[in-house]
């Protein structure tokens, strides 16, 4: 029994250790609250990974050739107060681009796409499966180099 209560505290005071050293992207401060990321980071450290992860490698932006014929939607800011799509997106700077200002959704089996604005670029998301296993291979490296 003493075993088994040194087992959990030992793997709860890792967690414990792994939450605190985790650091926030600030990119994040786009799409969540301080509030609701301090949470996320005490109970669930490994979202808050993800969610680092997510902000450089969930995506490609493309440039097409004909937007005003493009089937995709237009993309749009994400507004934080309401949680909900608001004005569409008219300009493209890959130097300040940060996919959390940004309403989108997920697919879990297929890809996804938007046109920004009229601005012949195209942000392509990875399907939910494709992410799971890039991010699951990101952390396979990482925690082989640690």
């Amino acid at each position: 029994m003493k075993k088994i209560i040194l087992l959990l505290s030992l793997i709860l005071m890792g967690f414990g250790v792994f939450s605190q050293t985790l650091p926030i992207d600030s990119r994040l401060y786009a799409r969540y609250s301080e509030e609701e990321l301090q949470n996320m980071l005490s109970h669930n450290p490994a979202g808050v990974e993800y969610k680092n992860w997510f902000l450089d490698n969930a995506y490609v932006v493309k440039q097409i050739s004909d937007p005003e014929s493009s089937p995709f939607p237009k993309l749009k800011y994400w507004d934080k107060e309401t949680k909900m799509a608001g004005a569409e997106v008219t300009e493209y700077d890959s130097e300040t681009f940060n996919v959390m200002e940004y309403s989108y959704d997920v697919l879990p089996k297929k890809s996804n796409a938007y046109l920004i604005g009229d601005t012949g670029y195209l942000l392509v998301f990875y399907s939910g499966e494709d992410l799971t296993k890039l991010f699951n291979e990101y952390r396979r490296a990482n925690n082989e180099n640690r």
